[in-house]
Parts: structure tokens; sequence; C-alpha cells
């Protein structure tokens, strides 16, 4: 009797403070990637959709490895995101609805997935031809499958392309601390914008060496998250333009995510 009592006490305890923390709402919700009608989120290594109204948010993903850097395809059907199953970081796809996880990189090495092409082909980084260095390049690879192919781009780590296919934002290289803030070190790069046709190279502007990291594209500008006044803020610069705009002003908590 002592026994039962002590079983049923403590799933009173358990169920009041389940219901406390979830009172508090949810926390840790990262890496949000945006859609017309929905919003998908990494929460507790699974993705989540809700729609961008609100509402009671679903689980699209529940594998035993975790799931990361998700991004809507350009018309708003799947979703591409790295899986970390069977002990490797590759591409996977899902439809936006949910399903079954589609596998499109087999490689030894992580594959990263940076965003889209404006064909629907997935970008994503690798190391998979560095030899003898580890240097991430950019590739691209179908969602029916096949071989990935490399970008023309000798060094980058992070990339999504214009929806023209004109140009290509990156940063040429990962950073191994992003959460030291305010950091002024070698690692703080700015965006670097190409054109994939005459390989002509632009930089988004700097003051203080500071870091700019997160780069996606918007009506012709690539918008992205800067560093410059200690806290991290997102800005845009428009490279037919040259104009630079500052669009967020927070001073203490700084904006981790843009998609």
């Amino acid at each position: 009797m002592k026994r039962l009592f002590g079983i049923t006490l403590s799933i009173l305890l358990t169920t009041i403070i389940t219901v406390d923390v979830f009172a508090q709402g949810t926390q840790l919700l990262r890496e949000p990637t945006i859609s017309e009608t929905s919003i998908v989120f990494v929460h507790a290594n699974d993705l989540w959709t809700v729609d961008k109204n609100g509402g009671d948010a679903v689980r699209l993903t529940s594998n035993i490895g975790g799931e990361s850097n998700p991004h809507f395809s350009p018309d708003g059907s799947m979703i591409a995101f790295t899986g970390q199953y069977d002990g490797n970081s590759d591409v996977f796809v899902i439809p936006a609805e949910g399903g079954s996880p589609k596998r499109l990189t087999w490689h030894a090495v992580d594959d990263v997935v940076t965003g889209w092409t404006p064909e629907g082909e997935v970008l994503f980084r690798s190391t998979r031809t560095s030899h003898p260095t580890q240097l991430n390049r950019i590739w691209k690879v179908s969602t029916e499958g096949g071989m990935p192919e490399v970008l023309a781009i000798p060094r980058a780590a992070t990339g999504e392309m214009s929806p023209d296919g004109k140009y290509l934002a990156y940063n040429p290289i990962t950073f191994w601390d992003p959460e030291w803030r305010n950091y002024r070190g070698g690692q703080a790069q700015p965006i670097w914008i190409v054109d994939l046709e005459s390989f002509e190279l632009v930089q988004t502007p700097r003051t203080d060496n500071e870091r700019h990291t997160d780069p996606v594209w918007h009506d012709g500008s690539v918008f992205y998250l800067s560093e410059r006044d200690f806290a991290n803020n997102v800005w845009s610069y428009n490279p037919e333009t040259e104009e630079e705009k500052q669009w967020t002003f927070h001073s203490d908590f700084d904006a981790k995510n843009i998609d």
C-alpha cells in the first residue's frame, strides 16, 4: 500500500511539475525558416511546424538522431534539413505537410544544408573533396537524388543564392566559437557577394571589423546579422545600389537566426 501511495504521489508531482513548466511557455526554439503560410523551427533536436498566424505546433520529425538547419524550398512545398542519422550528418528533404524524410547525400563527411537554388536544388556545405586541408565548399543536389555538383567558389561555409540566380551571398569560413559575443578577431568576416557569371566580388560594409553572418536574400538585398553595435542585429545590403540599412535595434539580447 505504501509503495502504491509512493508511486501515485510521484506521478502526481511529475504531472504538477510538467504542467508548471509548460505553463511558462516552450523554451529554446531555434533556427526558424518561413514560407508563405508556415514557420518551421528546431526544438529538442526535432523539426516542428506551426501556422504563421499561430496555433498548435506539430512535430515533423522524431528520429533518434537530431535535425537542424531547416530551409523551405522556394515554392514552400519541401523542407531541406541536416539530419544526424546513423552517426553522420547528411542532407534530407521532407514534405512541408509532413511525411518520411528522403536522404539526398551519403558521404562520410558532414553535409550541412545552407539553402536552395531558384531551380529547387538543395545547397549544402561540405569538405568532401578538400585534401589535405578540410576547406568547406558549397554544393548543390537535386531533390530527385543523383551526384552533387560543386559551385565554382573556392571556399565557402554558408551560402544562399539570390532568387534570380545571379548572386551567391556567403561566409568564406565557419566560426569555431559563434557564441563569443562581439568578437573582433581574425574569424570575423563580412558577407561575400559574388556574381556567378562574372565572378566579381563585393563585401558587406564594416566599420569595426565586426562579424556578419547568416546571409539571406529578400527583394534584391542581402539580409544578415551584424554585431556592429555590440548586440547582434539584422542589417541589409543591396549590391546593386550599395544601400545599407539596419532593421532591428536590440541592445541587450542578440538576434540569433534569420531566414
